[in-house]
């Protein structure tokens, strides 16, 4: 089972996903993936961030809503990577104001990177979203 340490200090107090949403992605991961063991940080920062992040890592001097560092030590430590999320961002793309299902959305879509999931190539998109939209669907 994957556990989830999250950082979310900036997110407005309103604004936050309540601790039942987080263990209801766990539990959804867990009856999916159950061979899945180790930590994921959850980490929400502001487009400043989020842009140096992208710039350092990915050469991309750009906002982006969410990035996702998968760990080699994984085997080692239990942690098994990390998901960066741009805060502002996540309130600009939230359809009719549902930050909510947003948050998640990135959560989830982070979450699948950091297991070695990618939508680079047609086919890989093919496989990860469909799988993203069940797991988003299974966890509201």
């Amino acid at each position: 089972m994957i556990t989830l340490d999250i950082v979310d200090d900036i997110v407005p107090e309103s604004s936050r996903l309540p601790e039942g949403t987080y263990h209801r992605i766990v539990e959804v991961f867990a009856d999916r993936l159950p061979n899945i063991q180790g930590t994921i940080g959850v980490s929400y920062v502001d487009d400043a961030e989020i842009r140096r992040l992208n710039r350092v890592y990915r050469q991309k001097d750009a906002v982006t809503d969410v990035l996702s560092f998968a760990s080699d030590f994984a085997d080692h430590t239990g942690a098994l990577g990390d998901v960066v999320i741009s805060f502002d961002q996540a309130v600009r793309q939230a359809e009719e104001g549902d930050i909510e299902l947003e948050l998640v959305d990135l959560i989830i879509h982070g979450i699948l990177h950091v297991l070695g999931h990618d939508h680079e190539k047609p086919e890989d998109a093919a496989v990860m979203f469909p799988l993203q939209d069940s797991l988003v669907g299974a966890t509201l």
